[in-house]
């Protein structure tokens, strides 16, 4: 997996300026190449000045060919030669305690602070003036996702998505309770080649969307459940040590070994080396007293707690096994089913069926990550960059029994601190196998 560092700032203008004189013929496409110059500025959050020293990487969406450079004291950084295309856009810039309060007058509560900022799918060509690049810094909790394994393992030979699970790591020097944590995937367009309803980069335009105040940022300041759980408890019974992680299964079963289906049915795979043992995981999704029909596959395991449904999706915990998703955690004083819901932007009219979903408030979150099926085959990102300023992948797709698993950031004594830079091209990598608690990789 390429890795890449993150950024944040405001102004951020980029402006393509001339083709080069390059012949056409001398090019293997045919197309001109380009140079480009971009304006790198802080918001004006943080005063709207020169971002110099930030980090910007554009990649070639089809070559994954990527093209870096830093920005000068003047705020601008230029590519020569650059093949016309469509690019992703990434900027990063990180900053100790110390050089934080040198640079903006305040100490932050965070050892480091990150500024990151993306743009996804952007045309370069002759004459194409590119959109500025918002960007923003991003938040840090005591909480983050270690690994997520969406993929799935074989449909013959392995045990389909049965066996998703998520991993959650306290990054912090400090005991962490995880009652009350709420654990959600993010609902949004999958459809690229959409074009009513939706924002400039392809995501629902929730500002749409039937009953929306007017008066709040729909599309900025809040994200919407696909599913949301929740990890039960009354306060302090959960306990996370530092540098400890806990396991939240589908279903929390040896699924290497054959077990018996609700339906009284043997439930067995054909390669045992695909899949997982979630038998000792810490939490588990179980659905069998919600649902009519639930999956066969969904059982009880009397000694793993289950989590709370607050929102359902499907028959399970189940993740998008194409990686079409993005997933957060955070903490509410309002309880989940109190949170406002509205209908998705296309939908144009209420009825008795109309799905709702819920708005949760960004500045609840405590960590998230997109997730995308490729680099050359990206949905419009369901989080703001403000929430992960990239993204996150399996190089072998769908029933891969690949996951995501965030990078060793550094070790103090014997407790492993992960990379969080709030942006997930940089901060993971991926597993060939999927492992639940298995070091972190060292970057």
């Amino acid at each position: 997996m390429t890795n890449r560092l993150p950024f944040s700032c405001s102004a951020f203008v980029l402006l393509v300026c001339s083709s080069l004189l390059l012949a056409a013929c001398d090019s293997p496409t045919g197309v001109e190449p380009v140079d480009v110059e971009l304006e790198v500025r802080f918001s004006q959050e943080y005063g709207g000045e020169p971002a110099t020293g930030a980090e910007v990487t554009l990649i070639n969406v089809e070559s994954q060919e990527s093209y870096d450079d830093t920005v000068n004291d003047n705020g601008l950084i230029s590519f020569q030669d650059l093949p016309a295309g469509s690019y992703d856009v990434e900027a990063s810039l990180t900053y100790t305690s110390s050089e934080f309060q040198d640079r903006f007058g305040t100490l932050p509560e965070s050892d480091e602070v990150s500024f990151n900022a993306s743009q996804r799918t952007v045309q370069i060509a002759e004459g194409v003036e590119l959109p500025a690049l918002e960007l923003t810094a991003g938040s840090f909790g005591n909480l983050v996702f270690k690994q997520v394994y969406y993929a799935g393992s074989d449909p013959l030979e392995g045990a389909l998505f049965r066996d998703q699970f998520i991993e959650i790591h306290n990054n912090s020097s400090e005991t962490e309770y995880l009652d009350g944590l709420y654990i959600m995937s993010a609902y949004g367009n999958n459809n690229p080649d959409r074009d009513e309803f939706v924002q400039p980069n392809g995501q629902f335009d929730w500002n749409q969307s039937i009953g929306m105040p007017s008066t709040i940022d729909a599309n900025e300041d809040y994200i919407y459940t696909r599913w949301l759980y929740q990890i039960p408890g009354s306060g302090q019974e959960y306990p996370l040590e530092p540098g400890e992680s806990v396991v939240i299964a589908q279903t929390a079963v040896n699924h290497k070994a054959p077990f018996e289906g609700n339906d009284g049915d043997v439930i067995e795979v054909e390669d045992p080396s695909l899949t997982v043992d979630l038998s000792d995981a810490d939490f588990e999704v179980y659905l069998g007293d919600e649902l009519d029909r639930p999956l066969a596959s969904d059982l009880d395991n009397p000694s793993v707690p289950n989590m709370i449904p607050y929102y359902i999706f499907g028959t399970d915990l189940i993740m998008d096994t194409s990686g079409r998703a993005g997933y957060a955690m955070f903490r509410s004083d309002t309880p989940a089913d109190e949170l406002p819901r509205y209908p998705s932007p296309i939908s144009r009219e209420i009825r008795d069926n109309t799905t709702t979903y819920i708005q949760v408030p960004t500045d609840l979150v405590i960590d998230a990550v997109q997730v995308q099926p490729a680099p050359n085959d990206q949905v419009p990102p369901d989080l703001q960059d403000a929430l992960d300023a990239g993204f996150a992948f399996v190089p072998g797709g769908r029933f891969s029994s690949n996951s995501i698993i965030r990078k060793e950031g550094r070790q103090l004594g014997d407790r492993t601190v992960l990379q969080d830079t709030n942006n997930s091209s940089d901060d993971f990598t991926s597993l060939d196998r999927a492992e639940p608690r298995i070091d972190a990789p060292q970057n």
